[in-house]
């Protein structure tokens, strides 16, 4: 049952609002919950369930489950949050953030500065790196599933629609076939016993690179294969990309699996790109100006708060503890006459 607006889930705590869209497997909803606040609910498609033995059930709703949990321990904040999950039903249900934005695939009708476009990409990068320690991959790296944050150039990468362990068998089923798809990946009897691993991901973000700073997407790796055809390099169709980022995006889109950087933070330092982040890494990503100036501005009034509030402390000791001795009030004596403030007669 696909549900429809209104509908109530995990005892009336959300209430769907519309369907977003539907993966290989499973199905996402735009919700709110009981304090208006929006997010986005993910389950298995219950058409597709209904059309799978009961063994190929079980061993996919065994794989969502798993799914869910090294989500919602894969933290960084290039990653879709993970709020928390229940069952609806027999379904498994994943809550997690609402991204207010646009995705990559909006501004392929441009090409992107290389710098822009490396900011991107290291973004991603970095949120790949955290998921492969998790021994977990993403399968499905494309412009349509890597948001920006409205208002900021930060991106997040969501739809992990295709994420299983490594030696999954459902990962072949009904692959698309465009040009961010590596060859292990489809499968063509040729192909289907190919090994997947972390560079299965980087060939998927390098060609994610190559439509961001070409406005083109790379002719298909099954093509490459059965018909020969030519990966253009994208310095061909871009002058402007220098030679260290075309060199690097030729190497990672290599369809022998062994002849790729086998790492998302080898192919990134072949780039020029850090390979880790901190907590402090949201301060270095690229904002409006207007934006930095109001940062300045706050972190300036708060020095000058700081500056203000020691000078009033150190005042107030100098007047507590004043430095000559004479000057500091001692108690009267049994035999000294009280003498009132100013002079003031009682």
């Amino acid at each position: 049952m696909i549900w429809q607006s209104g509908h109530k889930l995990y005892r009336d705590k959300y209430e769907i609002k519309q369907e977003l869209g539907r993966g290989q497997f499973a199905i996402t909803y735009l919700a709110q919950d009981r304090n208006g606040k929006k997010v986005v609910i993910k389950t298995l498609n219950p058409s597709i369930l209904n059309q799978l033995r009961n063994e190929e059930r079980d061993h996919l709703k065994s794989g969502f489950a798993d799914e869910s949990r090294k989500l919602t321990i894969c933290k960084h904040p290039h990653i879709v949050e993970v709020f928390e999950t229940f069952h609806e039903g027999e379904l498994l249900c994943m809550v997690m953030e609402y991204i207010q934005g646009t995705n990559l695939a909006s501004l392929v009708n441009r090409v992107l500065p290389e710098k822009e476009a490396l900011n991107y990409i290291q973004q991603i990068g970095q949120a790949l790196i955290e998921v492969h320690k998790q021994r977990f991959l993403h399968r499905d790296i494309k412009p349509e599933n890597i948001m920006i944050r409205a208002g900021k150039h930060e991106t997040v990468l969501i739809d992990f629609d295709l994420a299983r362990e490594f030696d999954n068998p459902l990962t072949s089923r009904g692959r698309q076939n465009h040009g961010f798809t590596p060859i292990e990946l489809y499968s063509n009897s040729a192909v289907k016993k190919a090994e997947r691993g972390p560079y299965t991901d980087v060939y998927s973000l390098a060609a994610t690179l190559y439509v961001l700073l070409t406005g083109q997407q790379p002719v298909c790796a099954i093509d490459r294969k059965d018909k020969n055809e030519r990966l253009i390099p994208p310095q061909e169709l871009n002058h402007q990309i220098s030679k260290r980022v075309n060199d690097a995006i030729i190497h990672a889109m290599e369809l022998e699996t062994d002849q790729r950087p086998q790492t998302v933070a080898a192919w990134l330092r072949e780039l020029g790109l850090k390979t880790s982040w901190s907590p402090f890494s949201r301060l270095l990503i690229i904002q409006p100006l207007w934006i930095w100036i109001l940062e300045i501005m706050g972190v300036l009034a708060l020095f000058a708060a700081l500056i203000s509030g020691f000078k009033d402390g150190f005042d107030l000791w100098k007047d507590i503890f004043p430095n000559n001795p004479n000057q500091r009030n001692t108690p009267l004596s049994p035999t000294q006459p009280y003498k009132p403030y100013n002079n003031q007669k009682i």
